[in-house]
């Protein structure tokens, strides 16, 4: 005779199948077809005017991304002396629509869309939720600084943390689009080259010095298997090298390191999409003091690495 737990257990799997694991994430956001509804590849959607946010025009396109930001007290900020003394760091976790409006000039061209209208985070005494506002978004002309920010209602405070009621958090990060890291990547590589092209030139003289002797018949006996090398051209060549070498030092420091970037993103407006570096600046205000940091990755289909 079967159990009752045996004949309640499909039942119950099929009922928690049907829960998604995050409430603010619409099911077709994890749909594995390629249509076009499902935003598995963080490609630019058209964002639907909804109760929750009225203003968005149906019109703007947009790309989600997980925004982290990590408040708690920086090195040399301005905050109060008390503020976050004990290290105690308060974690926000805000998946957010980056969207622009082109169609209709009488709205923000920027939009910064939450995919809720609160966030959440642990508290002593346990869960705390809080309203949270997207204000707008700004990329620079020369595409490498984004901004962006939220403004809070209501107080955040996870002990000598806080923010107060009213306040607005703005963040600042490096960005790089898909053009410019190919392009610092080639300026890289043919830094390289040149430098083994003038290692390769300048290792044959030596080569050439150190080489074995011959013997020569007609004097009988051990002589210099190449001529001795011009000094001005070993001179010559010893500069060329050290100054390839410079070079490529200048290079790879310009090549930010891919584990300071998040995965590549779409952002509207940049072709071929955008990487964001890591810890970027938060600050209470435009121009107020710093109060954490920040890193985001692009919200895609794909399932989550749970290694980085």
């Amino acid at each position: 005779m079967k159990s009752i737990y045996s004949l309640l257990l499909p039942v119950t799997a099929v009922a928690f199948s049907s829960i998604p694991a995050d409430p603010s994430y619409p099911s077709s956001s994890l749909n594995t077809n390629n249509d076009k509804t499902g935003n598995n590849n963080n490609m630019p959607r058209p964002i639907e005017s909804t109760s929750d946010h009225p203003f968005y025009d149906v019109d703007a396109t947009s790309s989600p991304w997980r925004i982290a930001l990590d408040i708690g007290r920086e090195p040399l900020a301005r905050m109060p002396f008390e503020w976050a003394r004990t290290g105690c760091r308060m974690p926000l976790v805000i998946p957010t629509d980056f969207a622009i409006n082109d169609k209709n000039a009488s709205k923000n061209k920027s939009i910064l869309a939450p995919h809720s209208d609160t966030v959440s985070f642990t508290g002593p005494n346990g869960a705390v939720i809080r309203p949270i506002i997207g204000e707008g978004w700004e990329l620079s002309k020369d595409e490498r600084t984004l901004s962006f920010s939220y403004t809070v209602p209501e107080e955040l405070k996870r002990r000598d943390v806080y923010i107060e009621a009213g306040s607005t958090l703005v963040m600042t990060g490096r960005v790089y689009s898909k053009k410019e890291l190919d392009r610092l990547n080639a300026d890289y590589y043919q830094a390289r080259e040149e430098l083994w092209e003038a290692g390769g030139e300048l290792g044959d003289i030596y080569d050439r010095a150190s080489a074995s002797k011959r013997w020569d018949e007609e004097s009988g006996s051990w002589v210099k298997r190449y001529d001795n090398e011009n000094p001005f051209k070993v001179a010559q060549k010893q500069l060329f090298y050290w100054g390839a070498k410079a070079k490529q030092g200048r290079k790879m420091a310009e090549r930010p390191d891919l584990n300071e970037l998040s995965d590549r993103g779409n952002l509207p407006g940049v072709d071929g999409g955008v990487y964001i570096a890591k810890e970027g600046v938060v600050r209470v205000g435009k121009d107020g003091p710093v109060c954490g940091k920040w890193s985001a990755r692009p919200i895609t289909g794909a399932p989550a690495s749970y290694r980085s």
